[in-house]
């Protein structure tokens, strides 16, 4: 093994915390502090975190338990999942540098991981507890669990690379382009055609299956209903010139979100005359081994070269998000093919850089969405009245019944905007079908009552005919005015909302919100909130 700087080096690891708590801590208050709601992923895992499913209709259910942790302990909040949304990402940031520090220098592996810090996706792409967010972690955790099992070829190493697999899949089935990666170097690395290695690789595989066991066992039992989702929302291309140029602006757009790391690279390589002698007189980084290069270069690489094969090949549309887990290994892939030695010159230069342009980038899309949005008059996820959605929803409840608020039927935007705004969470029957949410039945809104809402206006929606034969036997019912937006521009809109994605309305007019309750009957046992 080469003879690198140990990686406990306390000044190494206190930057390495400083790093991450900094941007923990900038991201989440600046959104804390300036967004008005949450952004519709995160509205999803509010949801979704009520009830601990083996499974949800769309995707595994990790991240959904880790919400559910997080709002028992620290209650529900605009700011929870931004603040959880970037601990996922330092934490993979953290694990970067730490596999970093198997293949060279520790203040070499700082740079490529503040490097990597750059990538929008680990920045202003990090607004929403989603599960690519929640992969970033699980999937750092693997490439190196997998790296130190294939190094030393303990049996503990391989248990925990299979552990990692199957937790990073019970997160996102798109967990396979990575451990696909893995795979594909264990192949290419002639020095890990042992059977140890085999047998090794097939503990990994046995545990991982233990660890999706309950999960594999729901999918068969609902007819693998996420795998259906993925059939419904995926957008099939007509033949190969419209395949091509799908591919082109996919890679364009991650080519785009790549920018800042790019800049950042520049800044840190650039040479002042002053550092001349700094620099020349650096101590080289020892010879990287081939197979450390193959790794990082195999494993860095392949997520992406994968991803776009697979939309060629099936001639399916690339969302740009789907780029989100392809990146974690940016700043070692160019830390190792850069022969240049490391010095505390070039550490000062990148960390100085990275910190200003996380705090541009951070203020930019924040106010962006809020401040000058509000001012022109748009419309964004961001700047959504949910304080007073959640406000208007108690008081109506109250209005018209003694018993507590326990159970919603809506989109999962409105409910989680209500979610967030108060001190406990609800049941949402979402959309009114029960397949969405199995933790609610027909007789739960019989029994215990519901608030009912209708998004339409909000998202544009066509009608919900579940919500709307609810409306139709509600005991009461009416409808809320809410101003999105005052500024300049402010009503001159028609009334409709973001969309399901984060755009921006273009000029957001007051938002009309139709409620109805079903009143609770007497004697009927409900669960608690």
């Amino acid at each position: 093994m080469p003879a690198y700087p140990p990686w406990r080096d306390r000044r190494t690891l206190a930057l390495v915390a400083l790093l991450c708590f900094g941007q923990v801590a900038l991201w989440g208050l600046a959104a804390g502090l300036l967004y008005k709601a949450p952004e519709i992923d995160s509205a999803e895992q509010f949801v979704w975190a009520y009830s601990m499913q083996f499974g949800y209709w769309k995707h595994p259910p990790l991240p959904s338990w880790l919400m559910h942790g997080l709002l028992q302990g620290f209650g529900p909040s605009v700011a929870l999942p931004f603040v959880a949304t970037q601990a996922c990402i330092v934490i993979a940031l953290a694990l970067t540098w730490r596999l970093g520090c198997e293949v060279m220098a520790a203040r070499r592996s700082l740079i490529a991981m503040a490097l990597t810090s750059l990538v929008t996706y680990h920045n202003i792409g990090g607004d929403s507890f989603n599960h690519n967010t929640v992969l970033l972690p699980f999937q750092a955790a693997l490439v190196l669990a997998f790296y130190l099992a294939a190094r030393r070829g303990t049996w503990r190493w391989w248990a925990l690379t299979g552990a990692f697999a199957g937790l990073a899949m019970l997160v996102k089935y798109v967990a396979l382009l990575p451990i696909a990666a893995l795979l594909l170097y264990a192949l290419l690395d002639r020095r890990l055609h042992t059977r140890r290695t085999a047998l090794g690789l097939l503990l990994a595989a046995v545990v991982a299956l233990a660890v999706m066991a309950p999960h594999l066992q729901w999918l068969v039992e609902t007819d693998f209903l996420p795998f259906r989702y993925a059939r419904e929302v995926s957008q099939s291309l007509p033949g190969v010139g419209a395949t091509v140029l799908s591919l082109g602006g996919f890679a364009a757009i991650q080519m785009l979100r790549l920018l800042p790391f790019f800049a950042g690279l520049g800044v840190t390589l650039w040479r002042r005359r002053a550092d001349a002698l700094a620099v020349a007189m650096a101590q080289s980084a020892p010879s990287m081994p081939a197979s450390d290069r193959l790794f990082v270069a195999v494993v860095g690489l392949a997520p992406l070269v994968i991803t776009m094969a697979i939309g060629l090949f099936s001639e399916t549309a690339l969302q740009a998000r789907w780029g989100t887990n392809a990146f974690l290994l940016t700043g070692l892939c160019a830390m190792t093919w850069l022969a240049r030695p490391d010095s505390a010159a070039m550490l000062r230069r990148c960390l100085q850089f990275v910190i200003a342009a996380q705090i541009v980038l951070c203020l930019g899309q924040t106010l962006a969405k809020t401040v000058v949005a509000e001012h022109l008059g748009r419309g964004t996820r961001a700047n959504f009245p949910g304080a007073l959605l959640a406000q208007q929803a108690q008081q109506a409840w109250q209005a018209h019944t003694d018993a507590p608020l326990r159970l919603l039927v809506t989109d999962i935007w409105l409910a989680g905007n209500i979610i967030a705004h108060r001190a406990q969470t609800l049941a949402v029957l979402i959309d009114g079908d029960a397949a969405k949410s199995p933790w609610v039945g027909a007789a739960d809104v019989d029994g215990c009552g519901a608030l009912v809402l209708d998004g339409t206006m909000v998202d544009g929606a066509p009608p919900n005919a579940a919500i709307e034969a609810l409306l139709a036997r509600a005991e009461v019912s009416g409808a809320w005015t809410l101003p999105w937006v005052s500024g300049k521009g402010a009503g001159k809109g028609a009334g409709k909302g973001a969309g399901t994605g984060a755009g921006i309305v273009p000029a957001a007019a007051p938002v009309v919100i139709r409620w109805g309750i079903v009143k609770p009957r007497a004697g009927v046992n409900c669960p608690q909130s």
